[in-house]
């Protein structure tokens, strides 16, 4: 159902037998699925892949999963989570929705729920105000906010990292800006520190798979894009 979008769900679920379950049925649906069993992992995982949705259990193992979506809407507001839970009190259901969660489903699990959420969540993705279509470059790029992939002018389709993408974006969204390095280093390398260094070599990757003047360096100041 969704293979042709290529879509990655990043699930945390502390019960074994539930995630694999529920992962299994995921994957028969055309969706990529990264498995965890907490928070911790699940934020490594989210700053290292691409990741598009997020199915958390608020019942984690020692944890509570709010706590984890509360830290991910302090770097992140738009990436869909589905929420779940054997029973939920009230106060905890409207700290969910103050969060943006797309959908509360009660555990256990029924396919054609977990469906909808999915496909709820998909459409949230195609109707972000930066992934409606191709962000148009210059020579002939094209920059597909979906699949974060630069498509050159012959045709040829380059896969972008996390990194690569999250900068380019950050650059697209402020494009007639300049960013500073220190709000680089807070989108793209979040919680770990940026050396001037790794910021240089992540440009040069990106010019490296579109072309060499996507990315103009204002010296001592950051970069911005060329559009």
């Amino acid at each position: 159902m969704f293979k042709t979008n290529n879509f990655t769900l990043l699930y945390i679920e502390s019960d074994l037998n539930i995630r694999e379950t529920n992962a299994q049925f995921i994957r028969r649906n055309g969706l990529k699925v990264l498995e965890t069993d907490n928070s911790q992992k699940a934020c490594d995982l989210f700053r290292t892949q691409k990741v598009d949705m997020i199915l958390i259990d608020l019942h984690l193992t020692n944890e509570n999963g709010l706590d984890f979506i509360r830290c991910l809407r302090q770097k992140d507001i738009s990436t869909p989570v589905i929420i779940t839970a054997s029973h939920i009190d009230q106060d905890i259901l409207i700290d969910a929705i103050n969060l943006n969660t797309t959908r509360y489903l009660k555990k256990p699990l029924k396919n054609n729920d977990l469906l909808d959420a999915l496909m709820l969540s998909a459409k949230k993705i195609l109707n972000c105000h930066y992934s409606s279509a191709y962000t148009i470059l210059h020579n002939g790029f094209s920059y597909d906010p979906i699949n974060k992939t630069i498509k050159h002018p012959d045709g040829e389709i380059i896969q972008l990292s996390r990194k690569e993408y999250l900068l380019l974006e950050l650059l697209i969204n402020k494009k007639r800006l300049i960013v500073p390095y220190n709000v680089i280093e807070s989108i793209v390398w979040q919680e770990t520190l940026m050396s001037m260094d790794a910021l240089r070599t992540l440009v040069r990757g990106i010019r490296k798979k579109s072309y060499p003047e996507i990315i103009l360096n204002i010296n001592g100041i950051g970069y911005k894009i060329d559009l």
